[in-house]
């Protein structure tokens, strides 16, 4: 059954008015009819049945909630150097599809992408649609928070429970422990954060070990840039969910 998020003013008791945008996609591409059933998922972050009143007009009437939640038990923040061309948003969508809860743009000294914190905003419209098709998509109850561009001096304030960044040294020099411990701990929420192509420098690795961020290695092999977030995502999820 397809989701769609809601608006908070498209609600007015037990009935939805959708926007366009849903209305476009449930009579031009679903081609639903008066009487179908859709899940929509409200600004409280429950999903809810609803039937078609009147598909000219968007109408919907809600029916009944739904008591199975999608959600990882665990809030992961990813925190991930811009990468080049279309890598971002790749990750974005994927990254949603495994849980996460807030993505972080960074900018290190190492991205090969020349930008700024005005100018990289000029891509949330579409960004942020990338993310809300993906959450419908993965049946998610919450649509991941993209975070305004920021640099490693400023990442303190996504501090987590646990946290850590992925360095390809730590791989080269055998470390093998630091992300499976830490999975294995009391946690309620984590941090990971993620180079771009060239990494992280030694400095930034550093200032970012004095912060709180523990080093990890991923294995023995090196990972690309838009593969590494991935890969903590996935392990991150198995622990959760699957190794029990």
């Amino acid at each position: 059954m397809q989701r769609y998020f809601i608006d908070e003013n498209r609600i007015e008791n037990d009935l939805v008015h959708v926007d366009d945008y849903n209305l476009k996609h449930m009579s031009k591409v679903m081609r639903y009819k008066n009487g179908d059933e859709v899940i929509c998922i409200l600004p409280d972050h429950k999903g809810y049945i609803y039937t078609i009143e009147n598909i000219e007009e968007g109408l919907l009437k809600q029916k009944e909630e739904i008591k199975q939640s999608h959600e990882l038990d665990v809030e992961i923040t990813l925190v991930y150097a811009l990468p080049k061309s279309d890598k971002f948003e790749f990750v974005l969508q994927k990254a949603t599809e495994l849980g996460v809860k807030r993505i972080v743009p960074l900018i290190s000294r190492r991205c090969v992408v020349k930008t700024d914190r005005e100018k990289f905003s000029k891509k949330y419209e579409r960004f942020n649609k990338i993310l809300k098709e993906a959450a419908e998509q993965s049946y998610r109850e919450y649509i991941p928070e993209l975070m305004p561009l920021t640099t490693i001096n400023h990442l303190e304030e996504y501090l987590s429970d646990i946290n850590l960044v992925a360095y390809e040294e730590s791989a080269k020099q055998g470390e093998s422990s630091t992300f499976y411990k830490a999975l294995h701990t009391d946690y309620s929420s984590i941090t990971v954060v993620v180079g771009s192509e060239g990494g992280f420098d030694i400095t930034e690795i550093e200032k970012m070990n004095t912060m709180g961020y523990r080093s990890c290695s991923l294995g023995k092999r090196i990972l690309r840039s838009e593969t590494a977030p991935l890969y903590m995502l996935s392990v991150i999820g198995y622990c959760r969910e699957l190794e029990k």
